[in-house]
């Protein structure tokens, strides 16, 4: 039996008043990385915002998991292969320049304002009610569906390749933590490091780093493909390395030959030392696959949109797995307030998201044979 976007919505609003309930308990929770504990790897705080997730798994009568404390998940059906959604509910520092309370869960001129309320609180629970409203209206899962909470995607996703390692990964699904529509390709990223003497380094600074256009051209380094389009060269940023002045930049990069681009570099910065400090292949997905097809025409049919599918400059949990995409929360024209002092999340914006990934999981479950991605 397929489910009609109609019933959904009619279901979601009904499930509201719960999921902004809900939402508010998790938004309570400073869920930062600390110092890690038995049984918290991540810290208390993060080790709270997972079992308060599962708790609301748990009551809304979904099979659970805790995947030592690294994530843990909700589940809707059984059987091997999954569906599977990663949200994350880690947060980074709130930093100043606050007008409310962080950790409070205010809600203004219909916005959670709060750390994590966009990145990605919210979007995640967003993700849930999709699965729940699924689960209320009876849709029988050809696959399982599982929602999976992380704690540690803002700083280095340890939890994602501790899951990886343990559990086996969806055949299709996504991570609710970019923007939409569908995309199938994150940008690789790689930051460098240039130092040298002083009358060297200074005449490379000011004659090629302080004329930089983004694109690299000047460094002899520009690049491109059909899928990302033209390298860009961002971050530009004085350092000091052993008592001497150095300067670090990052590349977000399309498909590209990273020893070649090294190389040019080496040329471009004649007797300077040019270092790869770090450096994140990109993660291309299918264009065609049956994931990132079904996904796009959801969001197609509920938003009356023709926007195409797209890739990315951000990395989300993603890059980590091949089998799922970024999709989501942000809308085109939105602009990134992640990270930021009074990050907020339009509660319509929250309903919008759930109606599209509940609407986008019940034409995933309409796939009986998988195009991969």
């Amino acid at each position: 039996m397929s489910i009609s976007l109609v019933a959904i919505q009619q279901e979601l609003k009904r499930l509201y008043p719960q999921m902004l309930e809900d939402y508010r308990r998790l938004m309570m929770i400073p869920s930062k990385k600390s110092a890690p504990l038995p049984a918290a790897p991540f810290g208390a705080a993060c080790a709270q915002v997972l079992q308060a997730a599962s708790d609301i798994c748990r009551r809304e009568g979904l099979i659970t998991g805790n995947v030592d404390n690294y994530m843990v998940y909700g589940q809707y059906g059984t059987g091997e292969e999954y569906v599977g959604m990663f949200g994350h509910l880690d947060v980074v520092e709130e930093g100043v320049g606050w007008d409310r309370p962080p950790y409070a869960a205010v809600i203004e001129n219909n916005k959670m304002y709060g750390r994590g309320a966009l990145d990605s609180k919210g979007p995640s629970i967003a993700a849930l009610y999709a699965l729940i409203a699924l689960k209320n209206l009876k849709m029988q899962p050809l696959r399982p569906i599982r929602m999976i909470f992380g704690a540690n995607e803002e700083s280095g996703m340890a939890d994602m390749d501790y899951y990886l390692q343990h559990c086996k990964a969806p055949v299709m699904g996504f991570v609710p933590d970019n923007k939409f529509p569908a995309i199938y390709g994150e940008r690789g990223r790689a930051v460098i490091q240039i130092s040298g003497p002083v009358k060297e380094f200074n005449d490379f600074f000011n004659n090629y780093l302080l004329r930089l256009d983004g694109s690299g051209k000047i460094l002899g380094i520009a690049c491109s493909d059909e899928h990302f389009g033209n390298l860009i060269v961002r971050g530009v940023k004085l350092v000091e390395v052993n008592g001497k002045t150095a300067v670090n930049f990052s590349l977000s990069t399309p498909v590209c030959d990273i020893k070649s681009i090294l190389s040019k570099l080496k040329s471009t910065a004649g007797n300077l030392t040019v270092e790869l400090l770090s450096f994140t292949e990109w993660a291309l997905k299918n264009p065609n696959s049956s994931n990132v097809q079904a996904l796009q025409a959801a969001y197609t049919e509920v938003m009356h949109d023709s926007a195409t599918i797209t890739t990315t400059t951000g990395m989300t949990y993603a890059h980590k797995c091949q089998s799922v995409i970024p999709f989501g929360p942000s809308f085109p024209g939105q602009n990134g307030i992640a990270h930021l002092p009074n990050e907020w999340f339009d509660l319509d914006d929250l309903m919008k998201c759930s109606e599209i990934y509940a609407y986008g999981l019940a034409k995933l479950n309409e796939v009986t044979e998988i195009i991969p991605s």
